[in-house]
């Protein structure tokens, strides 16, 4: 495949490019990284802040409102949850839901209740000693989140606003209306239509008023977006009280119509003095978020990017009289089946609404010098409204629903109380240490009501008062864990800092035997050079032991399930308890160097990372003749591993000009190492992936084509029912050579996780103009391009790529190397093949800001600062990948993920912006 040259862009503004160089906590022996956020520039959302950081991969999706997908030193889990816990303020959350998508793949963003411009600072916790501090939460890694607080002063105000505008690149190769109407015409005659019959057809008909346009359907639901965001901060305090309240609001388009997001958060957080020894701090937020969107995944018959792409273009969107003139009504279903795009975008009306409340109190109290003893409560609330509604017109029916209403809504709770008591000092004259030892309690709830109403009488009711009652369903998760930590840390000769931790954890969500867990860790770091000097010499090692406790099946139970028998209602025992599972269990090594030199001007961290997960909690499947369902079991081992390596360099520091380069690269290694029972295949949208013993987790699995038959008496193969595939049928490697092709010819045939990522950039600043520059890159993964594959099926009437000129035709005429056309793929010429998987790897211009800090004269002395800003986003992307965009968003499914379906790629933006202060 020819290198091809791309230039893409994000929606929104990713200002990350002024950050500083990722700080070293010489308090602990790990070295982590903490992102200091740029307030003039801040990102549109918190995962787009971590880009810049060397051990997280962030791909980011174009649809407004996803979230974007996040990767800390690789997968660890085959059914769990596989993305990182974030804590705000002290505040645990869940990145991704357990919830299924709404729709197909869509995934709304849980962390709109964090405004980037209240962010202070955010650190990456990937290390093992450190994941041992959050016991069975740690196997994907940690991220904690600190938002500003007040300071010493009279009151000051930031005000920040930006506006902007997006447009993506949707260069999709399909045949116009001459090329797919002679295509449509042969496609009939090959599938057994008559030319006669042709003649007779109206499509054909050079004189039909109904089959003779030349619709750009695509251009007709995609737009130029448009961005706004603003942003007010106060903050103050005196010396007892301190305070920070902001308001927040953004309003973004995406790129197809009909996709929108609207978000207002609030924040209020105050530290004051109750006495000299009695310290409270509150952290307070409510946020509300409403995201209008379209179907972006496998469900095509929805989709309106996919429709407008192989939705005739010789069809009118609009319809006509009988004397043949054009109305302003939108047509129908029209006679090939599809649906009408400009319906889907804006008659089907698919959307969410967030309301988040948090809450985090903190007292504190000075016993002696040194001495606290403190205690948090933590409070958060989330209630998410989902809504679908999907008319009849213009839209074609989902099997015997022709018009409905679905709903569903879900909320999580969580009540957290920690206390501790710590104590720090020295002893000697530079030697230090640290203690703490605490009890933490923590309560939560997820609830879901979900309704779906079909067949309603009309479309004019968007509502579940109408029609009949087609599925209901509730679910409820309560959990409860208790975890009793020791940590401490001794810092010896300045030179030498060793840790420990020791947690004991008990959970709510497994059985008697597996309920407790013991999640230690120690690290160590030794300073070879004194690190009051400004160069550094310095090596680090450390282990700990993590996991995942995120089980939410109550395995450890006799489960019963619903089931209709005859049209009676019935039960039958689906899980047999299972009180021996537990957590899986994760253990960390880790040691690097980090290497300070010229004043610290250049600074370069290295290090290598083991990360070995076992206990995987895996489905045993048992014989059909039992009636049981899959039984979950801990059986199962995986590793990661890898090097990660950060530089940053400042080559010139004047007064005047500045300017400092960055840049890190991190390589992965994944391989799952035991599986006891069998291979554990998943599917999603008709494309397989596996895990399997020496593979990595979650590869593509299917067939490998070989070619395509020339000819009948060249067939040697015979399908899975016995019968023979034709010509023109593509040759499938035959595995064990049984002149079958079934399940046991699929094979390996990529992966979707990365060899090699990381970024590189530069920042410049001469006297008030600076220019940041952020690179991304990735390479070595593999991408199924199902939406490529759907673009070359030829097993319906839908436009098609240009390619498919190049198909099998006769024996005369063989093609390039393209199946023949066969309405409904009768020989499974669409199943998950090599043929449709690309390589991901690519390099992109992430982002360019360029601000200028506008001198403020005497007579405006009631400024403090103004600082005007242009961003632009996702300019240039260098990629062999042939689809939309090579950054992927599936679902948060470690086993799943890699998969285009053609969602929204991300959008180029510029982006003009401006932040005063008062």
């Amino acid at each position: 495949m020819k290198k091809r040259f791309k230039t893409k862009g994000l929606f929104l503004a990713l200002n990350i490019i002024g950050m500083s160089a990722f700080a070293q906590e010489t308090s602990d022996a790990a070295v982590d990284s903490v992102i200091t956020v740029n307030v003039k520039t801040a990102a549109p959302t918190f995962s787009e802040l971590l880009v810049k950081e060397p051990a997280v991969q962030v791909i980011q999706s174009g649809t407004v409102g996803n979230a974007s997908q996040l990767m800390i030193r690789g997968l660890s889990s085959i059914n769990m949850n596989a993305s990182p816990f974030v804590y705000v303020d002290g505040i645990p959350v869940r990145y991704t839901r357990s919830l299924p998508s709404f729709l197909s793949v869509f995934q709304p963003s849980r962390f709109n209740f964090i405004n980037p411009y209240d962010i202070r600072d955010i650190k990456v916790v990937k290390e093992g000693k450190e994941l041992s501090e959050i016991g069975g939460r740690g196997a994907n890694g940690a991220i904690y989140i600190e938002t500003d607080r007040g300071e010493l002063g009279g009151t000051k105000i930031d005000f920040s606003a930006k506006f902007g505008v997006a447009s993506a690149d949707y260069n999709i190769d399909r045949m116009d209306a001459s090329q797919f109407k002679n295509y449509l015409g042969n496609y009939l005659l090959e599938n057994g239509s008559t030319q006669e019959e042709l003649d007779q057809n109206p499509i054909f008909d050079t004189s039909s008023p109904l089959y003779n346009h030349n619709t750009d359907w695509l251009g007709m639901i995609t737009r130029n977006a448009r961005i706004s965001d603003y942003h007010i901060k106060l903050k103050g305090g005196d010396g007892d009280t301190r305070y920070m309240f902001s308001v927040g609001y953004a309003d973004r388009e995406g790129t197809i119509k009909g996709s929108d997001m609207n978000q207002a958060n609030l924040r209020f957080n105050i530290d004051y003095k109750l006495s000299p020894k009695i310290e409270i701090a509150n952290h307070l937020a409510y946020t509300y978020a409403k995201v209008h969107y379209a179907e972006q995944g496998f469900n095509y018959s929805i989709r309106p990017l996919f429709n407008a792409v192989t939705k005739a273009p010789f069809m009118s969107p609009y319809l006509f009289s009988e004397s043949g003139e054009i109305s302003n009504r939108l047509a129908d279903v029209d006679v090939l089946g599809k649906s009408n795009p400009i319906s889907l975008v804006e008659n089907m009306y698919n959307n969410n609404e967030d309301n988040r409340v948090d809450g985090n109190i903190v007292a504190s109290w000075l016993m002696q010098p040194g001495t606290y003893l403190r205690s948090s409560f933590v409070f958060n609330y989330m209630n998410l409204t989902e809504k679908q509604y999907r008319p009849a017109y213009g839209i074609v029916p989902d099997l015997n629903r022709t018009r409905q209403n679905l709903k569903r809504n879900s909320s999580e709770a969580t009540i957290l109380w920690n206390t501790w008591f710590e104590k720090n000092g020295s002893f000697g004259k530079v030697n230090k240490y640290f203690g703490k030892a605490g009890l933490s309690v923590e309560s939560y709830e997820e609830k879901a009501v979900f309704a779906r109403k079909i067949n309603a009488g009309t479309d004019d009711y968007e509502t579940l008062d109408q029609g009949i009652l087609d599925s209901a369903s509730n679910s409820k998760y309560n959990s409860r864990l208790a975890i009793l930590y020791l940590r401490g840390n001794v810092d010896l000769l300045n030179k030498i800092n060793i840790g420990a931790n020791l947690n004991i954890e008990g959970s709510s969500n497994f059985g008697r035997e597996g309920r407790w867990g013991i999640y230690p860790g120690v690290d160590t770091e030794i300073d070879l050079l004194d690190r009051s000097k400004h160069n550094q010499l310095a090596f680090r090692a450390g282990w700990g032991r993590t996991g995942n406790n995120d089980l939410r099946g109550y395995y450890h139970y006799n489960l019963y399930s619903a089931a209709n028998y005859y049209g009676y209602g019935g039960a039958y025992l689906g899980n047999i308890a299972n009180e021996s599972i537990k957590p899986e269990v994760t253990d960390m090594y880790d040691a690097g160097i980090t290497l300070g030199l010229f004043d610290r001007k250049l600074v370069l961290n290295g290090g290598y990372y083991y990360k070995s997960t076992s206990d995987l909690i895996t489905q045993r499947t048992l014989p059909i003749e039992l009636g049981l369902d899959p039984q979950f079991e801990n059986n199962g081992k995986m590793a990661s591993q890898g090097i990660e390596i950060n530089l940053n360099a400042t080559l010139i520091n004047q007064t005047a000009l500045s300017w400092s380069v960055f840049g890190s690269f991190s390589t992965l290694k994944n391989k799952v190492k035991e599986l006891r029972n069998e291979d554990i295949v998943k599917s999603i949208g008709g494309v397989s992936t596996i895990a399997s013993v020496n593979e990595s987790i979650g590869a593509f699995y299917g067939y490998k084509v070989l070619g395509v038959f020339a000819s009948d008496e060249a067939v040697n193969l015979q399908k899975s029912d016995g019968t023979n595939f034709k010509a023109g049928d593509y040759i499938i490697q035959d595995i064990n050579n049984d002149s079958k092709i079934n399940d046991l010819d699929r094979q390996v045939i990529g992966s979707a996780l990365p060899e090699v990522f990381g970024n590189f950039g530069t920042f410049l600043n001469y006297k008030q103009v600076s220019l940041n520059a952020l690179f991304t890159y990735a390479v070595g993964n593999d991408i199924y391009n199902s939406f490529n594959q759907q673009m070359h099926l030829m097993a319906d009437y839908s436009n098609q790529s240009p390619d498919v000129a190049g198909r099998y035709i006769s024996p005369s005429s063989p093609g390039t190397g393209l199946s023949r056309a066969a309405l409904d793929d009768p020989s499974s010429n669409g199943v998950t093949s090599d043929l449709w998987v690309e390589d991901g790897s690519y390099l992109r211009l992430k982002n360019i800001t360029v601000s200028y800090e506008v001198p403020i004269a005497t007579r405006m002395a009631f400024f403090r600062a103004l600082n005007v800003y242009v961003t632009a986003e996702n300019l240039m992307t260098f990629t062999k990948y042939s689809g939309l965009d090579p950054e992927v968003v599936t679902t948060p499914d470690p086993m799943l993920r890699g998969i285009d379906f053609g969602a929204s790629p991300l959008s180029r933006s510029y982006i003009v912006g401006l932040k005063m202060s008062f």
